[in-house]
C-alpha cells in the first residue's frame, strides 16, 4: 500500500532524529524543545513513533494539530505512515512524523533508511530521544555555526543535565563523569578507552558520517557507533554550555541490559577496532597508530575479551609486536592496584 501527496520540497540545512516508543508522558516536552529552536535556517524533525501502544501517537497528532499548519505532505507505505508540516509560529521549524506499523527495534530494523531523503540532503544531523529534551534556543544554531567553521571536525557536542522521571533534578555520577573525559579535538582515543560518553541528545554529526566506512560496516545501528564513525573521520567540537536534559529512567538504554545490549556494544568496539588496524580511517602519525592500538589492547585485557585481542593481532603487524607491552603494563597495573588495597 503506498499513498502520497505533492512533495514539500525545502532545502534543510539540519535533520533532527527523534526515535521514540511508549514515551507518551514525555514526549510533547521532546517536541516543545525542537520547536523551542531559533535558528536562521530550515531544519525538520523526524519524529518517528515505532508503533507505540501507550497512546503517544495520539499525543503526537494532537501536537501537530495544535502547533502545525495543514499537512505539507502525506505518504503511506506498508512500513509506516508520514505526516509532515510547518510549524505556525516558528517558519523555520519543519516536523516529519513517521509512525511506524510494527516495532522495528524489536526485530532489529534500522529506522534511519527512511530518514535518508532528508539526511543526506541537511548538512547536519542531530539526535534527541523521546523521552529527553533540548532546553537551549540556540542548540542547533551554535552547532551548526561551528561546523561550519570547522572542516575538519565531524560532530559537536554539549553539556547537559539530568533528571528523574518526574522531571526532578537528579545524580548520576557515571554518567556526569562524561563530561570529565568531553574535549574538542581528537577523541579517539578516549572513546576507545572508555567506551562511549557522549550523550546522544547533545549531539549534531556532519550527514557524511552516515555514508562513512564506519558505519556502513557497524553491525548495530546504536549511538556509540555513530560516534566512534565520526571519531575515525576527524575531530570532534565539544560545547560545555548546557543545551539539553538527559531524563534517567530504569527502562533506558543507557542502564537496560534488555536485547543483549552490552553484547552489541561489544560487537560495535569489534568492528571499528578491525577498521582502525587496518587503516581504513583518518591519517594518524606513528604515535597515533601505537597509541590507538596500545589502547585497544589495554581493553582488551581489562574486558577479557580475548576474541579482540585475537582479532586485532591477527590483523595487524603492530598490534602483534605491542601484545607483550600491553600485557606486561596490564600485569603491573593489577599489582598496583592489589598493593594500594593491602596497604589501606
Amino acid at each position: 500500500m503506498k499513498e502520497k501527496t505533492i512533495k514539500n520540497e525545502t532545502c534543510y540545512k539540519v535533520c533532527v532524529y527523534c526515535a521514540t516508543y511508549n514515551q507518551s508522558s514525555y514526549i510533547s516536552e521532546t517536541m516543545n524543545g525542537f520547536c523551542l529552536q531559533q535558528t536562521d535556517f530550515p531544519f525538520i524533525c523526524a519524529i518517528m513513533d515505532d508503533a507505540s501502544n501507550d497512546g503517544e501517537t495520539e499525543v503526537i497528532g494532537h501536537y501537530l494539530h495544535d502547533h502545525f499548519e495543514p499537512l505539507l505532505e502525506t505518504e503511506e507505505t506498508d512500513d509506516y505512515r508520514l505526516m509532515l508540516a510547518r510549524h505556525k509560529e516558528n517558519r523555520n521549524c519543519f516536523f516529519a512524523v513517521l509512525l511506524m506499523k510494527y516495532n522495528h527495534f524489536g526485530i532489529g530494523k534500522s529506522r534511519l533508511p527512511y530518514i535518508r531523503r532528508w539526511q543526506e540532503s541537511a548538512d547536519y544531523l542531530a539526535m534527541c530521544e523521546g523521552d529527553d529534551f533540548w532546553t537551549d534556543s540556540q542548540k542547533l544554531q551554535r552547532q551548526a555555526d561551528a561546523l561550519d567553521a570547522a572542516p575538519h571536525a565531524y560532530l559537536a557536542y554539549t553539556g547537559f543535565r539530568i533528571v528523574d522521571g518526574n522531571g526532578t533534578a537528579y545524580s548520576v555520577p557515571r554518567i556526569e563523569s562524561f563530561t570529565l573525559r568531553s574535549h574538542s579535538g581528537d577523541n579517539l582515543p578516549t572513546l576507545l578507552r572508555y567506551g562511549n560518553y557522549v550523550m546522544t541528545l547533545t549531539t549534531m554529526y556532519r550527514s557524511k558520517v552516515f555514508n562513512s566506512l564506519g558505519y556502513l560496516k557497524c553491525p548495530h545501528q546504536l549511538d556509540f557507533g555513530f560516534t566512534l564513525a565520526a571519531a575515525l573521520m576527524g575531530d570532534f567540537i565539544w560545547m560545555p554550555e548546557v543545551t539539553a536534559t538527559y531524563r534517567s529512567l530504569s527502562t533506558g538504554l543507557i542502564k537496560s541490559k534488555r536485547l543483549g545490549v552490552r553484547q552489541k556494544m561489544k560487537e560495535i568496539y569489534h568492528s571499528y577496532a578491525l577498521l582502525i588496524v587496518e587503516g581504513k580511517c583518518k591519517k594518524m602519525s606513528f604515535y597515533e597508530k601505537i597509541n590507538v592500538r596500545y589502547l585497544i589492547l589495554m581493553r582488551s585485557f581489562k574486558k577479557k575479551d580475548s576474541l579482540l585481542r585475537k582479532t586485532v593481532v591477527r590483523a595487524d603487524f603492530l598490534s602483534r609486536l605491542l601484545m607483550p607491552i600491553v600485557y606486561l603494563a596490564w600485569i603491573m597495573g593489577k599489582l598496583k592496584k592489589s598493593y594500594i588495597r593491602n596497604i589501606n
